[in-house]
């Protein structure tokens, strides 16, 4: 079997990357392409990473085929609403809509039989993402896998594809991080805390929730489910209000940012910067 991994260096793409060497024999292939979007100073560092995690990998566990490329369409703004039928907040799906087209095109360039995206718990907070573009990336004889379902196998496609129940059994980010060893734990992270003064640093708020609960004895699955219990995605997605609902619950980041490490001062987890209004 011969598997492609669209690779960024985050936890879901490292984390799949990882399970797939680890945990199978199959032929893997990495591919890496810029998103426009960001500006140069964030691409470098997150090129960066990658080649770290790259050699990391290859050094530890076993070869595969890493390569850097580009996405075959540039970014054109693309706003849709966070789920049908929700009246506030919006997300550009054209953000990512270069990176299913170039999914399909990678796929029919290194002729492999399955495609691992990265998408996890808090993913399913939205439906305007996987769920809007999959159908892009559908093909005859090419299994889908999402890097945050528990087991290592296909997705259904087309009608039989079921959101709701995908959304159920995904694993979060921070269980997935907990799973790798440490040294690809710190190489995923995209902020150092000790020096980051942006009050609205999501990677910044995610690690120090998650650090918080560690320290009160508790996991990253324990952190995973208790923003997914109140931001109403994952088990919880039923429980959102169609006419207030905003982007996993659109509480603001700065209060996960002030956090000390008593499980009482422990805000959910959202940002409201990535709302497009």
């Amino acid at each position: 079997m011969k598997i492609l991994i669209p690779f960024t260096g985050g936890v879901n793409s490292t984390y799949s990357l990882w399970r797939w060497l680890t945990e199978t024999d199959a032929e893997v292939v990495t591919r890496y392409a810029v998103d426009k979007w960001y500006n140069n100073e964030y691409n470098d560092s997150e090129l960066d990473r990658i080649r770290e995690i790259v050699i990391y990998l290859k050094s530890t566990i076993r070869d595969f085929e890493f390569e850097l490329t580009e996405w075959p369409s540039n970014y054109v703004r693309e706003l849709h609403p966070i789920r049908p039928g929700f009246k506030l907040g919006t997300w550009d799906v054209g953000k990512v809509r270069p990176r299913y087209e170039g999914y399909v095109k990678w796929q029919n360039e290194t002729k492999t039989d399955g495609i691992s995206i990265g998408l996890s718990l808090e993913n399913t907070s939205m439906d305007c993402g996987y769920n809007i573009l999959r159908s892009v990336v559908e093909q005859d004889g090419m299994d889908i896998y999402l890097g945050g379902m528990p087991d290592l196998t296909p997705v259904a496609k087309g009608d039989d594809f079921d959101w709701e129940e995908v959304s159920r059994n995904m694993i979060g980010r921070f269980e997935q991080f907990d799973s790798m060893p440490e040294e690809l734990r710190v190489l995923t992270h995209k902020c150092d805390i000790s020096m980051c003064d942006d009050s609205n640093c999501r990677p910044c708020a995610y690690q120090r929730g998650h650090e918080s609960f560690i320290a009160n004895g508790k996991s990253g699955r324990d952190f995973d489910l208790y923003c997914a219990k109140h931001g109403s995605y994952g088990p919880w997605r039923h429980e959102a209000d169609p006419e207030t609902y905003l982007y996993r619950g659109s509480m603001l980041i700065g209060k996960l940012n002030s956090l000390g490490t008593e499980m009482s001062e422990l805000g959910y987890l959202s940002y409201t910067n990535s709302i497009n209004k």
